[in-house]
């Protein structure tokens, strides 16, 4: 009370008004006058005698004599009006850059563990506040053409305020910047059905008229009119003609679910690293959408390096040849209208040359190693890389300062979404449990969802297809006739084929038991290898995305990753992956040896 009146008079009634409103008891101006000196030993500090006192008293009350900035609140306040004024005179980056710091002053909920008429009043007040600023921050980084950044808080927002219809505004523009329309205007109906339910009301004019906005394919309309691009530096002298900008990303994958909190931490990390070399790490296992991700990503991101966009595969998963660096900087000074240097220049320092200071954004994807990134990277803070990786490279963490992100399975809800999505919503809708069993046994895992989801569309009887998952091998049943590279067996088989002997070793021991909770004990008993052979296979695995790490000497296997391993030591596997993988491998599991008298487990080729 004393704070937010600070260097004011607040008499002995208004505080006893604040503290008990109408339920003052008898003693509350005893009870003022103990907590006012019990304040006053805790704000006196040892100074000299004669030091102006921070809490002070009348006849008329007390006084608590502090600069503004001294209290948060008023730098809120201070925040707020700035950020206002700012905005008004068409100086919006400096208004976000005030409101952020502003809304940085929060630290959970005002006035923690107070109660009373007055706290409960001033909580209310800052609560809406703070909505207000978040709203305006919001709305500011979309006309500056930043919706990526916005995804993760304002869904999280509408979850806490699911009738504030601003919030749900920004949200819906936030989806169609980023041109998920039909997030838009599920996010419209979610709205209209609560409002009319507990309010029976329409949605406001503004929300009413982007959602036919973007009905009739005008969404463009909906968002005010972004600045100009950041104009980048000029061209390095001696680099010779500057193209025109580059647009070489792949296309966005259609039906794109859910991962907004991964976007919305993809921009933080980029945000993050403004001023110095931008290198993302995409990893995860086999499937589990790391391409996708960082593909919508880039796109999202576009606009903000218009001196181009490139995309290199580097061909990890998928052939025995992987693009090696020199190939990839070839590729890259082509596409960026140079000769390729000649053999008697550094190729990378003659790379790092041509890329220097320009807005690029480069998508290095499918790595295999930290070597074959490292090659690739520009010299200079104006670029942003993004890596995808069935590795977890951390490498680059070390050594180059790259932030990372391990993809894992989507949740449930959006793994229905995306299901419906291919599917059907009726369909879905009618058959929701056994499509949630479907999700759930395929570990979210996005790839294995659109095959299976696939196959149930076009089978003749979709209601049998879904029936025919829960009983089938889901090995054979995740692969489509045709598309070699839209199968379960073929997408984990590349990190299987990239596996040093022991790791294979202990991978195809793994499929010898049914348990997904795997123990150091256990790949013992199974491998018949020691502990630190064992231990370091363990880890190899887990780099790949083959297992997860859940506690010291603990991992945990997906259950299409168990179904492979599984599969690879039945008979009928052995043949064909004889044309991928040298027989060397297979013949170092022909026979595992027994980890006790009692256990023997024998495999033959």
């Amino acid at each position: 009370m004393l704070a937010a009146h600070a260097n004011r008079t607040v008499s002995r009634d208004d505080l006893v008004e604040a503290i008990w409103g109408d339920n003052a008891p008898p003693t509350a101006v005893n009870s003022v006058y103990t907590y006012v000196s019990r304040l006053r030993n805790s704000l006196r500090p040892e100074r000299p005698d004669g030091h102006a006192e921070l809490l002070v008293s009348d006849r008329s009350g007390y006084m608590l004599r502090v600069a503004p900035e001294g209290v948060d609140t008023e730098q809120f306040a201070t925040a707020l009006t700035t950020a206002r004024r700012l905005r008004a005179e068409g100086a919006a980056p400096r208004a976000v850059r005030e409101l952020e710091a502003g809304l940085g002053l929060w630290r959970g909920t005002p006035y923690g563990g107070a109660i009373g008429p007055f706290v409960h009043a001033e909580r209310a007040r800052l609560a809406e506040a703070r909505l207000l600023a978040l709203e305006d921050c919001a709305e500011m980084l979309l006309d500056l053409g930043r919706p990526v950044a916005l995804v993760g808080e304002l869904s999280a927002l509408v979850r806490h305020h699911p009738l504030r219809e601003r919030l749900r505004y920004l949200l819906m523009r936030c989806y169609v910047d980023l041109g998920w329309h039909a997030d838009a205007v599920r996010e419209y109906h979610s709205l209209r059905e609560q409002l009319v339910e507990e309010q029976g009301m329409e949605p406001g004019s503004h929300l009413q008229q982007l959602y036919e906005q973007v009905l009739r394919g005008e969404p463009g309309a909906a968002s005010a009119l972004r600045p100009a691009r950041e104009p980048g530096p000029p061209p390095p002298e001696g680099t010779g003609r500057r193209p025109a900008a580059l647009s070489q990303l792949v296309r966005d994958v259609p039906g794109f679910t859910g991962r907004t909190a991964e976007l919305a931490r993809l921009s933080a990390l980029a945000q993050e690293a403004v001023a110095e070399p931008t290198l993302l790490l995409v990893t995860g296992g086999p499937g589990v959408g790391k391409t996708a991700l960082a593909t919508r990503f880039a796109h999202a991101m576009a606009h903000r390096y218009p001196d181009g966009q490139l995309h290199v595969d580097l061909h990890a998963a998928g052939t025995p040849d992987r693009q090696a660096p020199e190939a990839a900087i070839r590729h890259l000074v082509a596409a960026l209208g140079q000769p390729p240097p000649s053999e008697s220049i550094d190729a990378r320092a003659a790379y790092r040359s041509l890329v220097a200071g320009r807005r690029l954004l480069i998508v290095l994807d499918d790595a295999a190693g930290a070597q074959q990134v490292r090659a690739l990277l520009p010299g200079t803070p104006s670029a942003l890389v993004v890596v995808t990786s069935r590795n977890g490279l951390a490498g680059l963490i070390a050594r180059d300062g790259a932030r990372r992100i391990v993809l894992d399975g989507m949740a449930e809800e959006d793994g229905v979404r995306l299901f419906a999505r291919i599917v059907g919503e009726p369909f879905t809708t009618r058959h929701r449990a056994a499509v949630r069993r479907l999700v759930a046994a395929c570990d979210g895992m996005p790839l294995a969802l659109r095959i299976a989801a696939t196959r149930v569309k076009v089978a003749p009887s979709p209601e049998d297809a879904l029936a025919c998952f829960e009983n089938a091998d889901p090995v054979d049943f995740l692969e489509l006739p045709g598309d070699r590279e839209s199968s379960l067996r073929t997408v984990i088989g590349w990190s299987y084929d990239a596996l040093p002997p022991e790791a294979a070793h202990v991978f195809m021991a793994l499929g010898l038991q049914e348990s997904r909770v795997i123990t150091l004990p256990l790949a013992m008993g199974l491998s018949g290898m020691d502990r630190p052979q064992c231990k370091r296979a363990l880890q190899t695995l887990a780099d790949a995305g083959l297992l997860r790490e859940v506690a010291p000497d603990r991992f945990r296997l997906d259950a299409l990753i168990l179904a492979y391993a599984q599969w690879l030591g039945k008979p009928q596997s052995l043949v064909p992956r004889q044309r991928d993988v040298s027989c060397t491998r297979l013949a170092t599991i022909t026979t595992i040896a027994p980890s006790t008298e009692s256990e023997r487990l024998q495999m033959t080729s």
